[in-house]
């Protein structure tokens, strides 16, 4: 499966926040760590778009479609983001964009989203709730994804038949993230070994992007192939 990369790191402030192994570390974590939320500055709809990771901050992957925007407002939008009964979580919510990449290679998958709330108050109080339905519905296995943000916790497991997969949830500031990714396992349920730091890698470079944008920078942080 590798050959596009032996290892993933980020480029920029976060690579320190993606200490590369992936080990168990516990469910949804918060408190201090690198690439938390320095400023927390609302970012609007089109500002929102320049987070999402683009070609250049994903090398040897490819998307599967234009990056998408939309306001939170529609009842299937909110369905998505907080299927609650009460949509806790989605009160204050003022957009969701999200994009897909396949990588090259054709034999792995990243979703990434993000949500952005007018004050920084908004979003730690949606995160507990959002943190919920992500655990109970991405697998068993902990994650470790450092770190990384102000609040954050991953998960994975099986990701169908042939395949493992893991989804993070982050909060930068004003906005929460989440990250998702599944890899082509062997006959033997085994993933490539080139995997297994995607998922703080990942979740660095996309946390530090979210981070750029509060504090009135161009979202540069990229993954490379070392």
């Amino acid at each position: 499966m590798s050959g596009l990369r032996k290892r993933w790191y980020v480029r920029g402030a976060a690579a320190g926040a993606a200490a590369l192994l992936l080990a168990g570390c516990g469910a949804a974590d918060s408190g201090a760590g690198a690439g938390e939320d320095a400023k927390a500055a609302w970012i609007d709809q089109s500002r929102m778009r320049t987070v999402l990771p683009d070609a250049q901050a994903m090398p040897g992957w490819t998307t599967t479609g234009a990056a998408s925007t939309t306001p939170m407002t529609d009842r299937m939008t909110k369905n998505l983001i907080c299927p609650n009964k009460s949509k806790t979580g989605c009160e204050r919510a003022r957009f969701l964009g999200s994009v897909t990449f396949r990588r090259d290679d054709d034999k792995a998958e990243a979703r990434f989203w993000v949500v952005t709330y007018q004050e920084e108050q908004d979003a730690d109080f949606a995160y507990d709730s959002l943190w919920k339905d992500t655990w109970s519905k991405n697998g068993t296995r902990n994650v470790d994804i450092g770190t990384v943000g102000a609040e954050r916790g991953a998960t994975g497991g099986t990701a169908g038949r042939h395949a493992e997969g893991f989804t993070a949830q982050v909060r930068v500031g004003t906005v929460i993230l989440w990250v998702g990714g599944s890899a082509a396992t062997d006959a033997k349920g085994v993933a490539d070994p080139a995997d297994k730091d995607f998922a703080k890698d990942a979740t660095a470079m996309f946390a530090e992007r979210a981070q750029q944008a509060q504090n009135g920078e161009e979202p540069s942080a990229a993954l490379a192939a070392a």
